[in-house]
């Protein structure tokens, strides 16, 4: 159940992830290019790094520990590489929010709310004016802790069908 080579090629892999995944969220929005909190640097991110670095542990692990690795023992490493890439961006981020980032994150709100009222015609179509109203006044609800909890969950789930295609890729 517990597997050291697993857990070292995880970590080694996962944390290294997640910190040139903030670090690259934090670049762009030092250099004034996307909010920190902003959807496209998020996603893009998220895509970009999650399956480049499910693709190096699951690769070194093949390489270093399994030469016959099946699809369940590459998708565990998978898994456990996403799960320590999204803690660490995750706590990486919250850190930041904490400390530095609450202007960003007022920014943040102002704009998403402005382009909620830009779409609202097609978004009260879509959710109801009820649910509308809800999800506009949940926007200025957010924090740090919750942006934060965002960034893991979307991590984790594009972590989790990353993992599967490359468990598939990499199978013996």
């Amino acid at each position: 159940m517990f597997d050291k080579a697993v857990i070292n090629t995880a970590i080694r892999y996962g944390v290294t992830g997640g910190i040139v995944s903030f670090a690259y969220v934090l670049i762009l929005a030092l250099a004034g290019f996307e909010n920190l909190y902003d959807n496209t640097s998020e996603y893009s991110s998220t895509l970009v790094f999650v399956s480049v670095f499910v693709f190096l542990a699951i690769k070194y692990f093949k390489k270093f520990h399994d030469a016959e690795l099946g699809f369940g023992k590459a998708f565990k490493v998978g898994m456990a590489t996403v799960l320590f890439l999204a803690f660490t961006s995750a706590a990486l981020l919250c850190l930041y929010s904490v400390v530095a980032g609450q202007e960003m994150i007022q920014e943040y709100i102002i704009l998403s709310q402005e382009r909620m009222e830009l779409t609202k015609g097609e978004l009260t179509k879509v959710m109801g004016e009820v649910n509308y109203k809800n999800a506009y006044q949940n926007l200025s609800q957010l924090n740090a802790y919750i942006l934060a909890q965002i960034n893991f969950v979307n991590r984790m789930v594009v972590g989790f069908f990353v993992s599967i295609v490359l468990g598939v890729f990499f199978r013996k």
